[in-house]
């Protein structure tokens, strides 16, 4: 009966922390892969808060108060700097596609690849680097965002 119900207690906290963090968001990321991150600030806020109730007196009384306050300091860095890595990465993916296409202009390793390797190798690269950078197709919050028209 106790392993039923700390499953419950399980389900209903992970519950707690999923739901908030999935549909209260500050502010909308800018780009689709950056949602995690607003997703992960938003259960590490959830989490602060949850321990500041849960160790008083009338709680569980673990006596660590400084869990919350570490917590508190994640959630920001993971809402911002960490989801800027999505940023740095979709910029040394074009980087790369950018150096290749000028490798292939110069003929430093064209010679050792099939014909039309090259440019589909380049090709592959720029769409990784606007899907990273696109956000979701049905936009109904304001104008078309395409970073990547042309390609």
């Amino acid at each position: 009966m106790k392993k039923l119900i700390s499953i419950g207690v399980a389900l209903a906290l992970l519950t707690m922390a999923v739901v908030p963090g999935a549909v209260a968001a500050d502010l909308e990321p800018d780009t689709y892969p950056k949602i995690p991150f607003a997703i992960i600030g938003s259960a590490l806020e959830l989490a602060a808060d949850l321990w500041a109730i849960m160790d008083t007196p009338e709680g569980l009384d673990i006596g660590m108060p400084w869990i919350g306050d570490v917590l508190d300091l994640m959630a920001p860095w993971a809402v911002g700097p960490l989801a800027w890595t999505v940023d740095m990465l979709a910029w040394g993916v074009g980087l790369g596609s950018d150096v290749l296409t000028e490798l292939f202009k110069i003929d430093l390793i064209s010679g050792a690849l099939p014909e039309g390797v090259g440019d589909a190798l380049t090709g592959v690269l720029d769409v990784v680097a606007c899907g990273l950078l696109t956000p979701w197709s049905d936009n109904i919050t304001g104008t078309e965002f395409n970073p990547c028209e042309g390609l």
